[in-house]
C-alpha cells in the first residue's frame, strides 16, 4: 500500500477531497451524500443504494440533473462490492419458513418489486426490467456495473477491519493535517505487517 501506486493513489484522493466543498476533508458518507443531494459537490461515488434518493424531490435537489457511468477503467475494469446477505441462523426455531422467505425474497417477483420501491436489485433480469428502468433508469447501468463487480476488493481475513481503520485514520490525517502521503502510508504499512505477523500469516519453514 507504500508503493508507488498506493501514494499516486492518496495523492489523487488528497486533490480530489481539496477541489471539494467546504469541510469535505472530514465527510462521512452522510455528509458526503447530502452535499451531492444539494447540489454542492459534481460528483458522488458510492453505494447503487444511494441512487435511490437522487431522484425523490423530497431529498433531493438535483431532480432530473444527474447522470450515471461506469466507473473509470484503471488498471482494469472494476468496482468494490458490498451489501446485506440474508441467512438461517443454526439455532433458528423455524428453518423451513426462514428459507421460504429467502426464497421469496430473492424470487424474480419480489425482486422487482424491491427495485420499484427503490431498493436494489440481486438479478441481473431484474435490471434490464422494462418497468423498473422506466422507473429508475440507471438500472440498466448498474446491471453491467454489477457484472464488473469483484467481492474480493479487500482482504477477505479476519484483521481486515483493523488494517482498513488503520489506513482511514491514515489518510484522514493527509487530509486534514497535511500528514505526508508516503510517510503516513509507510506507517501503516509498517503497522499491517505486525499485525499479519501477530495473526500467523507469515510462517516460513
Amino acid at each position: 500500500m507504500n508503493n508507488e501506486a498506493g501514494v499516486a493513489a492518496a495523492t489523487a484522493l488528497k486533490t480530489i477531497v481539496d477541489c471539494g466543498p467546504e469541510g469535505a476533508q472530514t465527510f462521512g458518507f452522510a455528509e458526503a451524500g447530502a452535499a451531492f443531494l444539494q447540489g454542492k459537490t459534481a460528483m458522488f461515488l458510492d453505494s447503487t443504494q444511494f441512487a435511490g434518493q437522487v431522484n425523490d424531490p423530497e431529498k433531493s435537489t438535483v431532480v432530473g440533473k444527474v447522470g450515471w457511468a461506469m466507473h473509470p477503467a484503471g488498471v482494469r475494469q472494476a468496482s468494490q462490492t458490498g451489501g446485506f446477505g440474508i441467512g438461517i441462523p443454526a439455532n433458528a426455531q423455524h428453518k423451513e419458513a426462514a428459507f421460504l422467505l429467502m426464497q421469496w425474497l430473492t424470487s424474480k417477483k419480489a425482486d422487482k418489486l424491491i427495485a420499484l420501491e427503490g431498493g436494489n436489485p440481486s438479478r441481473f433480469s431484474t435490471h434490464e426490467d422494462a418497468d423498473v428502468n422506466a422507473k429508475f433508469p440507471h438500472m440498466k447501468l448498474f446491471g453491467e456495473a454489477l457484472r464488473y463487480a469483484d467481492p474480493d476488493w479487500r482482504p477477505i481475513i479476519p484483521v481486515w477491519g483493523k488494517i482498513n481503520a488503520d489506513l482511514g485514520t491514515a489518510l484522514s490525517k493527509v487530509l486534514t493535517e497535511d500528514l505526508d502521503i508516503q510517510e503516513a502510508l509507510d506507517g501503516v504499512a509498517e503497522r499491517t505487517r505486525a499485525t499479519m505477523e501477530d495473526a500467523g500469516y507469515y510462517i516460513w519453514q
